[in-house]
């Protein structure tokens, strides 16, 4: 394509030296020479480190400016979408990508869509310009090949406790292919191919198109609606839940203010991927449920596409998937799935998430409780209870070394040891009021995070069930350890260990991933955005660091 391009540049980027292209006079007209490959290839490497000092990153954003310095050198400062004097085709398609970044929570005034095509409006555009043109251009394709595959924003940044961050090198494998058009083509495949991702990308664009098209239908507030209810508000109930997608279009003709079975059944399938009581009837939770904004289901949703790209492209067959917002874990192995409810920490006792690897299980574990928990709530009781640790099956040793000393709890004043100065060991024997119950699932970290087994059977019935310190109880721990052991010589084992009640450490015939996930927005079985309880306030961290709004800003010049 060659360069047919409209007005002079109005705007320059400040950083830049300018140069002049070749020119000759014929007469009193001044003719300006098409530059060389030669002059192209020079002012390529002229400008590459001053144009990235020029597009240096914010805090927080992780974009691979190194990684353009690098590629530049191994071509020999070739330009990458310049061909024989003609713009490479394949720079328009890019374009076109970049400025659909927002259809992937991604924001379009990243990755300089504006100032590329300020640049292919240029008319006769210098030596200089093109260089200019075509390593803006490799920046805006390396950052956008980052981010897509990798995310824009180091997690830990955001959220220190989120601490599963598996960054991919497919995004620079791309830089090294042979042409634009290759670079190019091959964007599409750095995005999570996870089916999840992808539901909720199409659900991102329905809400975007949705929020600039409509304004949102909002219920009025008031008495609760049910079945046989007539009048405008249920007319206003109805056309949101029409709006939502939980009520498909349909030709036939109902009584729009008129609450009947049919309204019924949508509004509980609204219920159910709300977290909500699913019992048909509109209440002040359903209402104001209904009347949060499109924009800012939209932000939700590019939210947790994020936090999809911070985990691997592609996940393990074999694995276990603890979801801290469906109080769940689920196991995959062999092609076959489980799942069973868990217990996990308190909103000031948060789980962290992070990649582990069981690799082993003790079965009647005793537990050594951790110093905080000694600190916090042992201490008090003991200090109200001289006789608790008796009555509860604790011993209490006199030190954390292998060798200390076992003690008498009731020969130790209790009342006068502050907290901080509390240096005790204390550990509950294996029995069946056992804080571990009668497993414990071991996957090695520094956060001392494990699956384990609990006698509060009773919290499981629970539906919001954040109670525990931090670490995953289990509903059915022994099914658990017996999946996890099936078809192996350690499930011969097990079934001995269980019947003997002795502790037992089990080694694992085969290791297994963990993951430990946060999702506020998930597709639900029939492929409907299911939106959740933000437990531990993630996403306000999210939408403090990023700071950006899930919608095309016009990027202005």
């Amino acid at each position: 394509m060659t360069l047919t391009l409209k007005r002079p540049i109005t705007l320059l980027l400040l950083c830049l030296m300018l140069s002049a292209c070749s020119t000759t006079n014929t007469g009193n007209r001044l003719v300006v020479e098409p530059p060389s490959k030669s002059q192209i290839k020079s002012s390529v490497k002229d400008q590459v480190s001053m144009m990235l000092n020029a597009f240096t990153p914010v805090a927080g954003q992780a974009l691979p400016n190194n990684t353009v310095l690098a590629t530049y050198a191994e071509r020999g400062y070739r330009p990458i979408w310049i061909q024989d004097k003609h713009i490479a085709p394949s720079i328009y398609k890019l374009v076109t990508i970049l400025e659909k970044a927002n259809s992937h929570g991604l924001n379009p005034i990243y990755y300089h869509v504006g100032i590329i095509k300020h640049y292919l409006s240029l008319k006769s555009p210098t030596t200089q310009q093109l260089a200019e043109m075509d390593v803006i251009t490799t920046i805006a394709l390396s950052s956008y090949a980052h981010d897509i595959s990798n995310g824009r924003y180091e997690p830990q940044l955001i959220d220190p406790n989120w601490q599963l961050d598996a960054p991919s090198r497919d995004w620079k494998d791309l830089l090294s292919l042979n042409t634009a058009g290759e670079m190019v083509d091959s964007l599409p495949l750095l995005a999570p191919r996870n089916p999840q991702y992808q539901v909720l990308q199409k659900w991102l664009v329905y809400y975007q198109q949705l929020a600039k098209k409509e304004k949102d239908i909002v219920v009025q507030p008031g008495s609760a609606l049910s079945i046989g209810d007539e009048g405008p508000r249920v007319s206003q109930l109805r056309a949101r839940l029409v709006q939502l997608g939980d009520i498909r279009f349909s030709t036939r003709k109902v009584d729009e203010d008129r609450f009947d079975k049919k309204l019924k059944e949508a509004l509980q399938s609204f219920q159910h991927r709300h977290h909500l009581s699913a019992d048909g009837a509109a209440g002040a939770n359903t209402i104001q449920m209904l009347n949060v904004p499109l924009k800012k289901r939209a932000e939700e949703i590019a939210f947790n596409l994020e936090r999809w790209r911070w985990l691997p492209n592609k996940l393990e067959a074999n694995r276990i998937w603890v979801d801290l917002t469906n109080y769940s874990v689920d196991t995959y192995l062999n092609g076959n799935r489980t799942t069973m409810k868990t217990v996990i920490g308190k909103p000031d006792r948060m789980t962290p998430v992070f990649k582990g690897t069981m690799t082993y299980m003790v079965a009647n574990p005793s537990w050594r409780i951790p110093h905080r928990i000694a600190r916090e709530n042992l201490l008090p009781k003991l200090q109200a209870d001289p006789n608790y640790l008796g009555k509860h099956g604790f011993r209490v040793f006199s030190s954390w070394s292998i060798g200390a000393k076992e003690l008498d709890p009731t020969r130790i004043n209790w009342k006068n040891i502050a907290p901080e100065d509390l240096s005790f060991r204390f550990e509950q024997i294996p029995d069946e009021d056992n804080a571990l119950g009668s497993f414990k699932f071991m996957f090695p970290n520094k956060n001392e995070i494990y699956l384990h087994d609990t006698p509060a059977k009773y919290l499981f019935r629970r539906t919001d069930r954040a109670f525990s310190s931090g670490c995953i109880r289990l509903e059915h721990a022994a099914a658990f350890a017996k999946n996890i052991t099936n078809n192996s010589p350690q499930a011969n084992v097990l079934a001995s260990v269980m019947k003997s009640k002795k502790s037992k450490v089990i080694t694992l015939p085969t290791y297994i991933p963990v993951y430990i996930v946060y999702f506020t927005v998930v597709p639900n079985a029939n492929g409907m955005p299911e939106f959740r309880n933000d437990i531990y306030h993630r996403d306000e961290l999210m939408e403090r660091a990023m700071g950006y709004k899930a919608f095309h800003v016009k990027e202005s010049l």
